[in-house]
């Protein structure tokens, strides 16, 4: 984790308990979209060198992160937990179906992929006893989705569906 990811998610962790739940409730909201309350709570934490075009990704992931309690350890990456799962039969074949249309939606200013990516994050979150995931991580993947080489979607169904293929081979 960087200095700045640190800074921005100790920021997130410091604000009031109603701030947080301003953040929580915009989940799945793109920042354009945000009501006064939530947009002052993230621009409190929003470090001042993130770039205009990135920081819908980082206002993503700041809402997704208060869904947590503020202060919990560090978590797993989100394909680490959904390969867990996958491992221990607690999703569906549907939620493996999502992961894959996931991976084929490219990140856009219509928030589509952002409801998909938040659908799969609560679904994780309610089958995962609320396990913490990484977020630091999940903001330096979808910073890098749209990426030609597709290196983000490769490392997520490489974790995810390879552990399928591991449990065939055993």
């Amino acid at each position: 984790m960087t200095d700045l990811h640190k800074s921005f998610f100790d920021r997130l962790d410091q604000l009031s308990p109603g701030e947080r739940a301003t953040l929580r409730r915009a989940a799945g909201s793109m920042l354009r979209e945000a009501d006064g309350s939530a947009l002052a709570s993230f621009y409190r934490c929003l470090p001042p060198v993130v770039e205009e075009k990135d920081a819908s990704k980082w206002f993503a992931v700041a809402c997704l992160r208060c869904c947590w309690d503020a202060g919990a350890a560090e978590g797993k990456a989100l394909e680490r937990v959904i390969s867990g799962l996958v491992k221990q039969n607690e999703l569906s074949d549907s939620a493996g179906h999502r992961v894959e249309l996931l991976l084929d939606t490219r990140w856009d200013n219509d928030g589509y992929m952002l409801t998909k990516l938040t659908r799969l994050v609560k679904l994780v979150r309610q089958k995962s006893d609320r396990i913490m995931l990484d977020f630091p991580a999940l903001l330096e993947d979808l910073l890098h989705w749209n990426n030609d080489s597709q290196i983000v979607q490769r490392k997520w169904a490489k974790a995810i569906f390879g552990s399928i293929n591991e449990e065939e081979r055993e």
